[in-house]
């Protein structure tokens, strides 16, 4: 009887603990979140008039989508060749756990002439968005917010 007490004791204690540490971890991750800024959009792009869209998240209802979004928004005009494009937009899959639980997401680069890395990436909204048209829009929601902040 006291070797299964104990072992009850002992069971709680562990969990008891990890479930300090997963409250610790959270409590300790949040101002890190709440802190985490956007960088700066460049010159040039905020003064861009032609993009260049690329799909490769392998799943064409991305590309109609993003044409789609951006013709709505109506702040730049498609290059038919990606070496005439202002800012060269490039739509990937992901696949692994972001930090809202997702466990896949669209994530939107957009890359301007000189720069080998993206100087804007957005990913799919904070909440789970499972139709890949509907965090396309997420990443182009996320990018007009955020250019118009800019100009």
């Amino acid at each position: 009887m006291v070797k299964s007490g104990g072992a009850v004791n002992t069971k709680l204690i562990w969990l008891r603990s990890l479930g300090l540490s997963v409250v610790a971890l959270v409590v300790l991750s949040v101002p890190s979140f709440a802190a985490r800024k956007d960088a700066p959009i460049p010159v040039q792009l905020a003064a861009a008039k032609s993009v260049y869209l690329i799909n490769q998240s392998g799943d064409d209802s991305v590309l109609s989508t993003a044409t789609d979004e951006f013709a709505k928004w109506g702040r730049f005009k498609f290059a038919n060749v990606k070496d005439d494009a202002d800012a060269v937009v490039i739509f990937t899959h992901k696949l692994g756990m972001d930090r809202w639980g997702n466990t896949s997401s669209i994530v939107m680069d957009v890359y301007i002439e000189g720069k080998l890395e993206p100087v804007v990436e957005t990913k799919n909204a904070v909440k789970l968005i499972t139709a890949p048209q509907h965090r396309t829009r997420a990443c182009i929601a996320d990018f007009k917010k955020r250019l118009e902040r800019k100009v």
